[in-house]
């Protein structure tokens, strides 16, 4: 396995562009350590470029380290699909639902998995709201996007002066989702190839797990001694692996969920976790036993193989 010649994408054209540089190196100098022959592409939006480099990389395997939109939501998927090589993780399909928000908290919820209420609008929607036109969700509730990543663009919204300060906000990220605020604690957890690896819970100083907390050392730790009912953790494994395989998800995957002490609640499935040294999946991995050599073998393998 050695000898055979790897392309790290990375970078991309989304607000997650730093993080998946992050990620990307990070992933290539331990993918040189193990002896994979490496070739590093910085990712830009133009087609020619990109595909003029990937033939000139001729990868045996493509490690897909983009996130957000271009690089997780199917359509660096089809690019690669054209090309022919295999690639991490999920593919055209799963990747564009899982990345609609609204679109996969359907689908997981047809299965039978607990999510947060919530509804999708247009931004002018709350930006020209006033006293009269009120949103159908009792405050709190979050405000998002219902496709982007990073915890960009997401604001908890309390009471009416939160939904004030909205209107002079630079909305550029399309549709938006209202969900339901849950109130208690966060949890995620690593699925790969349709089976749970583990979990943490996530503690953090913000009021959320925002941008800050998940890419600025000391913003967030992860906990894997949480204290949780043997029924609850149950049930997030269950949903997680649900939730995985009814978006058909492939490689690894990472699904977070609110527990307010008395019931778990799907909020999302991230087909493109980060994995600097600071990214949760990496960190589960290891916590469970899993090297982050052995993790990033049994990613590739796994494609080869199939």
């Amino acid at each position: 396995m050695e000898n055979k010649k790897i392309t790290v994408l990375f970078g991309g054209w989304s607000t997650e562009r730093e993080i998946s540089i992050n990620s990307g190196k990070n992933v290539s100098k331990m993918l040189k350590k193990m002896g994979y022959e490496v070739f590093e592409l910085d990712v830009r939006k133009n087609l020619k470029s990109l595909t003029e480099e990937l033939y000139k990389s001729d990868p045996d395997f493509i490690f897909n380290l983009l996130h957000g939109e271009g690089g997780e939501d199917g359509t660096i998927q089809g690019v690669l699909e054209i090309f022919g090589v295999p690639y991490s993780n999920s593919g055209v399909l799963s990747s564009a639902i899982s990345f609609d928000k609204r679109i996969c908290k359907e689908i997981v919820k047809a299965r039978g998995v607990r999510v947060a209420d919530g509804f999708e609008i247009d931004w002018d929607d709350i930006k020209n709201i006033n006293e009269k036109d009120k949103l159908k969700m009792e405050y709190p509730f979050v405000i998002k996007p219902v496709a982007n990543g990073s915890s960009i663009g997401v604001f908890i919204i309390f009471d009416a002066n939160d939904l004030n300060k909205l209107k002079n906000v630079n909305w550029t990220f399309g549709k938006v989702m209202v969900e339901k605020y849950i109130e208690g604690r966060e949890f995620t957890v690593l699925v790969s190839n349709g089976k749970v690896i583990g979990a943490v819970e996530i503690s953090y100083k913000s009021k959320f797990f925002d941008f800050e907390s998940k890419y600025i050392m000391d913003g967030a730790v992860h906990v894997s001694n949480y204290k949780i009912s043997k029924f609850a953790l149950k049930e997030m494994f269950s949903m997680a692996e649900i939730a995985f395989n009814a978006c058909k998800c492939r490689g690894y995957a990472r699904v977070d969920f609110r527990y307010d002490n008395n019931n778990v609640y799907f909020l999302e499935i991230n087909t493109q976790p980060g994995m600097t040294e600071l990214s949760l999946a990496p960190d589960i991995a290891r916590l469970n036993g899993i090297s982050f050599e052995e993790f990033l073998k049994g990613s590739i393998e796994g494609f080869l193989k199939s």
